[in-house]
């Protein structure tokens, strides 16, 4: 039996305590990998966990035990003191390496149900709008002057999720109920954010958002650069006057945006009319690409070239905009190598389509990488971790790609002939274009500085993108078993448990979730979980 299930497995761990409740009955001491194994099955469906534990085949805690650790803190909005100090708990601040304290902090919005609620806990009415003490007075004077003397109830949360630059640490640390934030709101939330986060002895590098227009305004708040071609992408941190804080957009959400303007060129909307070197770029050269690959057209050579993009890819419906790896998919470079050899083979007109699908798709490799692995897998050295400050990759975002983007903007202002918003048509959205530029300024800058740092000896760049955010917000919608947004009561306890079940389960890109060895729970289970006193 030792054999077969391993020392160090969950299996054996499951196993050993299965004999031990047995034997002690209701005197049961769970391990806490247990524990947060059961929280996880829990917050799937309680349902589900409560068959589980009432077949018989196995022993586990009760559900009330559960609650016990799983809401370890009384229910509060805004900024989360008790979930901080837990993350200062398990993560032993105090004792990891400095470089290891650099966290980025992410933050965006997610719908939940409109609904009040009283917490029993709290005592409080929860479901109203609370933006912190400054905004809630500004908001009640608006209010009043109005006329208007009831107070808003919220239909979407704000959260903030810290996570760690060469750590795997990511929690939210605060949720604000609203209506849809502003960039003046957002202001003192963030700063009050990373002030918590200095305090506690983390270092907070940058402010990861995407590119909806309070998250702009956000920044522009901080000043605008004297150059008109250099947004302001970083401000001096008041909190550490030797440090800076750099803004990031999305780089998978600018990713979508470039699809979503080349997919409008000549199609879909026809809002845009792309135009470089004169030469069209359009999406009706997809389109046509498409059904020369798969044999619509009669000059078609038999074997399939574009074996990933489907008709799904170039007939997008709304849930279909939203899917990153379909838009990676179409901005990559096996599409351009198609076109390449449409163009050896006498078609003209497509030299300019290539190269911008070429520029984009090495673009978002260059901030897109995730391990140490896929670069030599995919034969793509633009996912290589940065492992040094001269990395050529930081050369050519800074020249060849910002360049790329310059060039074509003095290209299409020199055409004398043309308005305004003609000009506009002719090139991507000024958000998107001002998103890529404020990103890369701010990578390269940081990357640089951070693979100076003593101990670091790599660099990932998929580590300032949203993923974590988005894939959170995926766990709350499907907590309890259901695919519904949950109320701003329900957030906050999902919260909680979320983030207890977090240290057992990981989840993939895909968004699977595996249990982690008991080896990889030692480390954060050599101290019992604290109960809610």
């Amino acid at each position: 039996m030792k054999k077969i299930l391993g020392l160090s497995s969950p299996a054996r761990l499951l196993w050993e305590q299965q004999k031990e409740s047995a034997l002690k009955g209701k005197q049961m001491r769970w391990h806490p990998a247990i524990i947060r194994w059961c929280i996880a099955l829990q917050s799937k469906s309680s349902a589900g966990y409560g068959l589980l534990r009432d077949s018989g085949f196995l022993k586990l805690p009760h559900p009330s035990t559960l609650h016990s650790y799983s809401h370890f803190a009384s229910l509060t909005t805004g900024l989360y003191a008790s979930m901080l100090a837990r993350i200062y708990q398990d993560w032993h601040l105090e004792t990891v390496p400095e470089f290891e304290r650099n966290v980025s902090l992410l933050f965006d919005e997610m719908k939940v149900k409109a609904g009040l609620a009283f917490s029993v806990r709290s005592g409080k009415i929860m479901g109203f709008t609370d933006l912190g003490s400054v905004a809630n007075e500004i908001a009640a004077f608006e209010r009043r002057c109005r006329g208007d003397e009831e107070p808003t109830i919220a239909t979407h949360v704000m959260v903030l999720m810290v996570r760690g630059i060469f750590s795997s640490l990511r929690a939210p640390v605060a949720y604000f109920p609203t209506t849809g934030i502003t960039g003046d709101q957002l202001y003192p939330c963030m700063w009050e954010a990373v002030l918590w986060l200095e305090t506690a002895g983390l270092q907070v590098r940058g402010l990861v958002s995407d590119g909806a227009s309070p998250n702009r305004k956000f920044y522009r708040l901080h000043g605008e650069s004297s150059e008109t071609s250099v947004p302001t992408y970083c401000t001096p941190n008041p909190f550490d006057p030797n440090r800076k804080i750099f803004f990031l957009c999305d780089v998978p959400h600018l990713l979508k945006t470039t699809r979503n303007n080349f997919e409008n060129s000549g199609y879909n909307r026809q809002t845009r009319t792309l135009c470089y070197h004169k030469q069209d770029i359009k999406w009706t050269q997809l389109l046509q690409l498409y059904e020369w690959d798969v044999g619509l057209d009669r000059h078609s050579p038999g074997l399939r070239r574009l074996h990933k993009i489907t008709y799904e890819h170039l007939h997008l419906t709304p849930s279909l905009r939203m899917r990153v790896y379909m838009a990676a998919q179409v901005m990559s470079s096996t599409v351009a190598n198609t076109l390449d050899a449409q163009t050896k083979a006498g078609k003209v007109g497509l030299e300019s389509t290539i190269k911008f699908i070429r520029y984009i798709d090495d673009f978002f490799d260059c901030l897109n990488v995730s391990n140490a692995y896929d670069y030599a897998r995919l034969r793509k050295p633009n996912l290589e971790p940065y492992i040094s400050a001269e990395d050529k990759r930081f050369d050519w975002l800074m020249h060849d790609f910002l360049g790329f983007l310059d060039e074509w903007e003095a290209e299409v202002e020199s055409h004398p002939a043309l308005d305004k918003t003609a000009k506009a048509k002719m090139i991507l959205s000024k958000e998107t274009l001002k998103g890529m530029r404020i990103t890369v300024h701010s990578f390269v800058e940081l990357g640089r500085l951070l693979l100076k740092l003593p101990g670091v000896t790599f660099l990932l760049s998929e580590k300032f993108n949203q993923d974590p955010l988005e894939q959170y917000f995926s766990k709350q919608r499907g907590t309890g078993g259901c695919s519904d947004s949950p109320t701003v009561e329900q957030f906050g306890h999902n919260m909680q448990a979320l983030y207890v079940a977090s240290s057992c389960v990981k989840a993939s890109k895909r968004g699977n979730c595996k249990v982690q060895g008991a080896d990889e729970v030692a480390a954060l289970d050599s101290t019992p979980l604290p109960r809610r006193k």
